[in-house]
């Protein structure tokens, strides 16, 4: 910080050297000390530290007033409010205009009064024994049972299905035809029996049967089924 206010202290990181802490700035005594020794003194390389009594604000400190001075504060209200590049910049900046006198933190460091507290980082050796394995993290829980599958509802039965109501049959009824009226012979005047070659027509012909054939035959119907087929010996009657 700026000699004009109250400086914060953090401590600097330290290097481990055969299990032998060694303050990572150490400067010999009336050394000008560099200005990565002043940045860890004022903030602990912090380049957003705030002092909140002072105001000054950044890895090194910058009060309000003289951070307005610098070439590379234009856009940047505060010192912390600047990237870490423009504060080393502006640092190296009042360091060559003005040395580092302007630091409450150079005399100090100059008269050996200030050491980085060391920090603690252990550096594997030959001799050291090996770290012991980080504790393994235990599996997760099996997974949650499964929630209780819901019963499916019953199915309802399906209603039996009414019976259809019996047709009724309507009784068969056999039908006949009407039997054709037989044809009553007429009265026979005589009889004759058929003789080899006869026909009803020969036989009309020969008798003189008035009708014909035709009335021979209608007289006959009940012995002669068919008018073209008679046999010898048939005995029939002639119509008068």
């Amino acid at each position: 910080m700026m000699k004009t206010s109250t400086a914060i202290r953090r401590g600097a990181a330290a290097v481990v050297m055969g299990g032998v802490a060694v303050g990572a700035f150490a400067v010999p005594a009336n050394a000008a000390p560099s200005l990565d020794a002043i940045k860890q003194c004022e903030s602990g390389g912090n380049y957003q530290a705030v002092n909140a009594s002072s105001g000054a604000s950044g890895a090194y400190q910058f009060l309000d007033s003289t951070w307005a001075g610098m070439s590379q504060s234009a856009g940047y209200a505060h010192a912390a409010d600047a990237p870490a590049a423009v504060q080393d910049a502006a640092a190296a900046e009042l360091m060559a205009r003005s040395g580092a006198s302007q630091w409450e933190c150079s005399s100090m460091i100059s008269s050996g009064s200030y050491s980085a507290p060391a920090a603690a980082a252990s550096v594997s050796t030959q001799s050291s024994s090996v770290q012991e394995a980080a504790p393994v993290e235990q599996a997760a829980p099996a997974a949650q049972q499964a929630a209780p599958v819901k019963e499916t509802a019953p199915v309802q039965e399906t209603a039996p299905a009414q019976e259809s109501a019996p047709v009724a049959q309507a009784p068969a009824v056999e039908y006949s035809a009407p039997a054709a009226p037989v044809q009553q012979a007429a009265p026979a005047a005589g009889t004759y029996t058929v003789q080899a070659g006869d026909t009803l027509g020969t036989i009309a012909n020969k008798l003189g049967v008035n009708g014909g054939w035709e009335a021979l035959y209608a007289a006959n119907s009940g012995s002669v089924a068919d008018a073209n087929l008679i046999f010898p010996g048939q005995v029939l009657n002639i119509p008068a």
